[in-house]
C-alpha cells in the first residue's frame, strides 16, 4: 500500500456529488457527531452546520495524523483507535443527542475480485462484530454499505435507503442503514432536495420567503414565527 500523504485522494471518499447530499439529508439534528471510519472525513467536512462536539476516528496512523493536523481543535477530537472497540465501550454513554456515521471498509464479497484497498481491512468476523456492536447503541446511527445479505440480515429492522453511486464509470447500489425514522428536523438544510433541480427550487423558494419576512414589521414577523413554532 502506498503511503497516504493527502486526504484529497483518499480511496472510498463520500464527497461524490449526489451522494453526500443524500446522506446529509437523512441526518437528524444532533449535539455530538461521531465519524468512526473517518478516512478523509468527507461527510463531516460537507456539513455547513457542524455539531457542537465532533469525534473523528481512523485506525490508520497516517490518516489519523492528517486528520489531526487539519481538524483537531477544542470542538473536534481526532482519535486513532479501532472503531469497533469505541462502539463497545460507549454503548451506554451515547444517547439520541449523538449521531454516529459509519463507513467501514466494505465486505470483500461486495467488491469486484475482492480487491484489497486499505492497509487496515476488515475480516468477515470483524463485520459481524461491528454489526453486533451497533445493534446495542442508543444513539442515532447511520451505516453505509453496498447491498449485502449479511448487513440486510443483521439490520433488517433498520430503515434502509438505497442510493445509486457512480464510481469510476461504474454504477453501484449502496444502502444507508438507519436505526431511526425519517427525521422531521435536520442538522443541515443546505442540501435539501432529491437532486440539483429540486435543491435549486427549494433554495429560490426559501430566499423569497426570507425576503418577504424581512420587509414585515418586527412584531408581525415574530407573531408568524411564534405560530410556526406551534406546528412542531
Amino acid at each position: 500500500m502506498k503511503k497516504i500523504t493527502s486526504l484529497d485522494n483518499y480511496t472510498g471518499h463520500k464527497n461524490i456529488n449526489g451522494l453526500f447530499q443524500k446522506i446529509i439529508n437523512q441526518v437528524p439534528k444532533h449535539t455530538i457527531y461521531a465519524e468512526l471510519f473517518a478516512g478523509s472525513a468527507a461527510i463531516y467536512s460537507s456539513f455547513t452546520v457542524p455539531a457542537a462536539l465532533s469525534l473523528l476516528n481512523d485506525i490508520n496512523p497516517e490518516v489519523h495524523q492528517l486528520l489531526y493536523e487539519k481538524y483537531n481543535n477544542k470542538n473536534v477530537a481526532v482519535r486513532n483507535c479501532n472503531a469497533i472497540n469505541i462502539l463497545k465501550k460507549t454503548k451506554l454513554i451515547w444517547d439520541k443527542t449523538t449521531f454516529v456515521f459509519l463507513d467501514p471498509p466494505y465486505h470483500h464479497n461486495t467488491r469486484p475480485l475482492a480487491t484489497e484497498l486499505y492497509q487496515y481491512e476488515m475480516t468477515g468476523f470483524e463485520h459481524v462484530e461491528l454489526l453486533n456492536a451497533v445493534l446495542g447503541l442508543k444513539s442515532n446511527v447511520m451505516l453505509i454499505h453496498p447491498k449485502c445479505d449479511l448487513y440486510d440480515e443483521f439490520l433488517h429492522d433498520w430503515r434502509k435507503v438505497e442510493v445509486k453511486v457512480r464510481y469510476h464509470k461504474k454504477t453501484s447500489i449502496e444502502c444507508l442503514y438507519m436505526n431511526y425514522p425519517a427525521p422531521s428536523e435536520l442538522q443541515d438544510y443546505s442540501f435539501l432536495g432529491n437532486d440539483c433541480w429540486e435543491r435549486q427550487r427549494i433554495n429560490r423558494k426559501t430566499k423569497a420567503y426570507v425576503n418577504k419576512f424581512k420587509k414585515m414589521p418586527v412584531l408581525e414577523r415574530n407573531c408568524i414565527i411564534y405560530k410556526l413554532n406551534e406546528l412542531k
